[in-house]
Order: structure tokens, then sequence, then C-alpha cells
């Protein structure tokens, strides 16, 4: 299902687990097909389950360089950023830039989207940070 495919954009983890979410809720409910509202029943899980599972860890080992790399993503409020974007909500300059979006590029967080754009590799991610944004200023 094309749907449940964009729902974990290509992450491995992200696949299983939303497979488990899907069949699990399906086989409590004797359905034999799944369908795009069996998806969105469990969507609420499955996204909790990845931010408790995965996306804490990740973003605890983050530097705070790159936390405030992805902040600035968030900030712009589109799913693609442009690097020169990004270092103006940071106030920093392309070269500086250019090391930490090298670095989560490596580290499989953003990759790049198009030319001087970047974006999250990981579902979600962006929601994610966008709490922890509202977590910081508690």
């Amino acid at each position: 299902m094309i749907y449940m495919t964009k729902q974990t954009m290509g992450f491995a983890y992200a696949f299983q687990l939303l497979g488990y979410w899907v069949w699990k809720t399906a086989s409590e409910q004797g359905n034999k097909v799944i369908t795009k509202k069996t998806v969105d029943k469990i969507l609420d899980q499955y996204i909790s389950d990845l931010f408790r599972n995965v996306y804490y860890k990740v973003y605890r080992e983050m530097t705070e360089k790159e936390r405030q790399f992805v902040q600035a993503m968030v900030k712009i409020g589109r799913p693609k950023g442009k690097a020169q974007e990004i270092g103006q909500k940071m106030d920093k300059k392309p070269g500086y830039i250019s090391v930490y979006r090298r670095k989560l590029i490596d580290d499989q967080i953003i990759m790049p989207a198009s030319y001087g754009y970047v974006q999250f590799m990981l579902p979600y991610f962006d929601r994610f940070i966008e709490e922890q944004i509202m977590l910081d200023e508690f």
C-alpha cells in the first residue's frame, strides 16, 4: 500500500514498526484486508513508538549545534529547507552551516532534496523536533 510506504519514508525500522501495528490491529479486528482506515487508526501509536524508540536517542546523541540546525529547518516551516535560510535562522555563515549539513547527511538524519535544499530522512522527525522546541521553551 502506497499510503503505508509514505508513512515510513523508506526507513526500515519505521516500516517494521508500522507493519507490526497494522497487522496487530487488523488481526484483533478480524480484518483480512488492510485499508487506509486501518493505518490511520494506529498512526498515533506508530509515531509515539518512533519518538520513544528511536528519535529520543538520536536527538540526545546530536551535538547542540546539530540540534540548532534541525530546529532551524523546522522553523522555516516547509518540508524542504534551503541551506541559506537555515544559516539565516541560525545567524551563521555558509561555511559553518555546510559543516553541520554534511554531518547530519552522513548521520542519515537529513538528505539533499535538490540543489541547495535539504529535508529530513526520518518520517515525522520534523514533528518530533517541533515538540522538542516547545519543551525547550519551558
